[in-house]
């Protein structure tokens, strides 16, 4: 999240402009946020959880073909196929993340819809059910010629010419969830193996290895990596909603979602 495209929302461009400012006097890598979601009784259930930074950004590139031209306002974040998080994702799919910067004093929420990608291993995968590609923009602002070629794509495939390959925006979700996990460090990557969070804890300790490479055994090592993999989970959150509070300016501003790729701006009182 170091940076973004001046074709980005407004909202994201303040985000990240507040997030490195609080990384340069923090040096922390990026800033955590509260994730907010609803329990199995309908209870609020908030947590802290790292974010993974927008599709199409840093190393959540679109498709092992995307050398970095595209761009989104879909936030990421990942968590364990059997955790909390994810029954109550299933249950109910809207969530509130926000960010509170207390070098720069300022405050952002985000409100939206999550939609989460398990590993195709998983026996809870099922394909994506965010169309990402509607959240998608050039860089170089070529959005017109892009959808001139969608256009004529499926007009073809409407009269029954061949199903030729989406150029503008070809998307492979298991590259951006696989390209996430990889950014990990090994010791994060190790806690993917381990049982299930919220559970009591075993008393075998080899069941919580430090990090996956340092087990001995080979056999055992791809074990703990595959099981790894299949309990990665990539959280998309489709936001539709941003409330940025600027303590320093005494300002609050909140954006909407008025389509796929515009916003409204309107300034509030704090």
């Amino acid at each position: 999240m170091d940076w973004y495209s001046s074709r980005d929302p407004e909202w994201k461009k303040q985000l990240i402009k507040h997030i490195n400012a609080e990384r340069e006097i923090t040096n922390e890598r990026v800033p955590v946020m509260a994730l907010s979601t609803v329990d199995a009784e309908g209870h609020p259930a908030v947590r802290m959880v790292s974010p993974r930074g927008f599709v199409g950004d840093g190393f959540l590139r679109i498709s092992a073909t995307d050398s970095g031209q595209w761009t989104s306002d879909v936030l990421t974040f990942c968590t364990h196929a059997q955790s909390n998080k994810v029954r109550e994702l299933v249950n109910t799919n809207e969530v509130q993340l926000v960010f509170w910067l207390p070098n720069v004093r300022v405050q952002v929420r985000c409100s939206g819809h999550a939609h989460m990608l398990f590993h195709p291993e998983n026996p809870n995968y099922s394909t994506l059910s965010l169309d990402i590609r509607h959240r998608m923009r050039p860089r170089d602002g070529s959005d017109a010629e892009c959808q001139g070629r969608r256009d004529e794509r499926r007009e073809s495939i409407a009269a029954g010419g061949p199903v030729e390959p989406d150029v503008c925006g070809e998307m492979d979700t298991e590259f951006i969830r696989e390209q996430a996990y990889l950014n990990h460090s090994p010791v994060i990557q190790a806690w993917y193996a381990w049982p299930a969070p919220g559970r009591v804890r075993l008393a075998d300790p080899s069941l919580y290895p430090a990090t996956i490479p340092q087990i001995d055994d080979k056999a055992e090592a791809e074990k703990y990596e595959a099981n790894a993999r299949r309990n990665y989970v990539l959280v998309f959150v489709d936001i539709n909603k941003v409330d940025i509070v600027n303590l320093d300016e005494s300002t609050r501003t909140q954006y909407v979602r008025r389509g796929d790729t515009s916003w409204s701006i309107t300034e509030v009182n704090p």
